[in-house]
């Protein structure tokens, strides 16, 4: 008799001490930061993005913001402003009302829509967007450590421009001469071609690059004649920095 009334004790506090070691602690979080990642799956902070293999005057940017803690039966809004010392809101970026979590959900992208200038061609700006706590979500994340990185999840830079940085990877200058930017955009819009392709060994293959080196050398011929008769011609074929026209071969 003494040793059933033990064992049910022990039964009791078995089970008082399981309920005490799962407390509904998850459940009270609701917290959102800033989840985003490159192929390796590393977070980051910050993203460098360029104009020039874009045939459109503007790119649309997704930012991911993930939940900490359970879904909601509702939607929820996500508080993110932008600031930027270089950049204005309008006329370089266009920041959409604060992105809605909806209901059942984990994760909402901030779109942010980045715009083509002609500033952008000599000078690279800069926006940071920053996630802020408000009446549905709570920030309890605010920085990740890499190895020997910190990266912040309450900040996410996007660096932007329409600058080169070095020739794509299907330019030959023994084909169609020494890069410019200049000469790859006159290409672009003279044989209508998508600016991603010169990225593609596989599309802009070296007959395409014989073709190409024919076709705008052309074309730079029959724009100087027009120039030289005194006609409208296409002012883009000639080098600004030394007055010739552009040489599209050897």
């Amino acid at each position: 008799m003494r040793s059933r009334i033990i064992y049910m004790l022990l039964c009791v506090l078995l089970f008082a001490g399981c309920e005490e070691r799962n407390p509904a602690l998850f459940e009270d979080i609701s917290g959102v930061y800033f989840n985003n990642r490159s192929g390796s799956m590393t977070l980051s902070d910050s993203l460098d993005v360029t104009f020039v293999y874009e045939k459109e005057d503007f790119m649309d940017v997704p930012v991911k913001v993930q939940l900490i803690g359970r879904p909601a039966g509702h939607d929820r809004a996500v508080t993110v402003t932008v600031a930027s010392g270089n950049a204005v809101e309008g006329v370089d970026f266009m920041l959409p009302a604060d992105p809605v979590l909806p209901a059942g959900a984990a994760e909402v992208e901030c779109v942010v829509r980045l715009i083509r200038t002609d500033a952008l061609k000599s000078q690279k700006k800069m926006i940071t967007l920053t996630i802020h706590e408000n009446e549905h979500f709570t920030l309890p994340v605010t920085e990740m450590v890499q190895v020997a990185d910190t990266v912040s999840t309450l900040n996410y830079r996007i660096f932007f421009s329409d600058m080169f940085t070095k020739a794509p990877a299907a330019w030959d200058e023994n084909l169609v001469g020494k890069f410019t930017q200049q000469k790859f955009e006159l290409i672009c819009d003279v044989l209508d071609m998508d600016p991603a392709d010169f990225n593609d060994t596989s599309v802009v293959t070296l007959a395409k690059l014989l073709y190409i080196s024919a076709e705008m050398t052309a074309y730079v011929k029959a724009e100087m004649e027009k120039k030289e008769a005194g006609m409208p011609y296409d002012e883009n074929i000639i080098d600004p920095s030394t007055g010739l026209p552009l040489n599209f071969g050897r």
